[in-house]
């Protein structure tokens, strides 16, 4: 597979990273970076090689490759493809970054090509990826908007513009929003204390970090499931993931081995004994100022207690303790995710920035 002088070739991911068969690794890594401050304006998105190689492994729940762009021997694009192995058995997710100085020669559309293959070999018929762009467009000028109606996103935008081109639609828009750590704890507290009062005597809450308790593994396993589909997904063909109590060790252990740590409480019911609702949030200790807000969740027939608040804005207290070099805290929410939206509102967080969901349906 050729554009002019430039080549693509499907990279095969070595043992470790202390050889020499790890420098197109450590080069495509270090072009990701480029593209992430290109896109945030700071470094607060990118990852060491270590990290980004942990990631790439491939696991008993998916299997991951990777295709690389050559101009001689210098890495100029890079192409990323998840094949889930046990859900979603007809999707592929897919990540194609070109480096700022190729850009407009073909090298996208040839690693794209190769995406496109790879899942048609796999027998797959959804393609789906996510671009992201800063809050510093107009959303009232030439914006697109996903059939759901909620959010917008520059149409302007070189990922808009190549995701339209290769046949995508745009199927969702999420908000990311950032949260600053250190501030004045007053109000999280007033707001998990008056969550808590709502909640009543039936709730309790309880946190672990980084290892979930084995007596809990598979109830929150079963959490993480729902949490799969229960949140709004817009146009795209998402199915219910499958969850258990080895996919949830998986998930902990690529973490420790990325070197991340999780800070994660749940709600138990106390007349069932059952958990019914979760928080998670994730930070990595090659950078120690900022965190990531992940899944929160409480299932539908425990809503209206005020859980959610209670499990966020004790979670987000717990930080400053538990990662004191924290400074800022990141989420994405889905901008039809109103609920959600406010709870975040409420406890402090700013939109950042806007990442589009993309998907594309493939023809045999």
């Amino acid at each position: 597979m050729a554009t002019a002088q430039i080549s693509i070739q499907r990279y095969q991911l070595p043992e470790s990273l202390e050889g020499p068969d790890a420098r197109p690794f450590i080069e495509a890594s270090d072009l990701s970076n480029i593209i992430e401050r290109e896109i945030w304006g700071n470094d607060d998105h990118c990852h060491s090689a270590k990290t980004r190689f942990e990631s790439a492994r491939p696991n008993g729940y998916e299997d991951r490759s990777t295709y690389l762009a050559y101009d001689g021997d210098r890495i100029i694009g890079k192409a990323l493809v998840d094949v889930p192995l046990t859900d979603n058995l007809q999707t592929c997710y897919a990540l194609v970054l070109v480096h700022p100085d190729f850009r407009r020669r073909g090298v996208g559309s040839a690693l794209y090509d190769a995406v496109e293959r790879h899942a048609l070999e796999n027998s797959r018929s959804i393609l789906m990826g996510w671009t992201d762009h800063r809050a510093d467009f107009d959303p009232s000028q030439d914006v697109l908007v996903p059939a759901t109606g909620a959010g917008a996103y520059p149409a302007a935008s070189l990922a808009a513009r190549f995701a339209i081109r290769e046949g995508f639609s745009l199927a969702q828009v999420d908000r990311c929003s950032v949260l600053p750590v250190g501030g004045e704890p007053t109000a999280l507290e007033a707001l998990a204390a008056e969550a808590q009062q709502k909640a009543g005597a039936d709730y309790a809450v309880v946190d672990w970090v980084d290892r979930c308790p084995d007596e809990l593994l598979e109830q929150y396993a079963q959490l993480r499931k729902t949490m799969s589909t229960d949140v709004p997904m817009g146009e795209l063909d998402w199915e219910e993931e499958v969850w258990d109590g080895g996919r949830v060790r998986e998930d902990e252990d690529r973490l420790a081995r990325e070197g991340g740590s999780s800070l994660v409480r749940a709600v138990l019911h106390k007349p069932t004994g059952r958990l019914v609702g979760h928080t998670f949030l994730e930070r990595r200790a090659e950078k120690p100022n900022i965190v990531y807000q992940e899944d929160t969740l409480v299932l539908s027939e425990h809503r209206g207690h005020r859980l959610g608040m209670w499990l966020k804005a004790a979670n987000l207290l717990a930080v400053a303790a538990v990662w004191p070099g924290a400074q800022r805290i990141y989420t994405w929410n889905a901008e039809e995710n109103r609920h959600m939206l406010s709870v975040n509102i409420e406890l402090g967080f700013a939109p950042e920035g806007y990442t589009a969901a993309w998907q594309k349906k493939l023809e045999a």
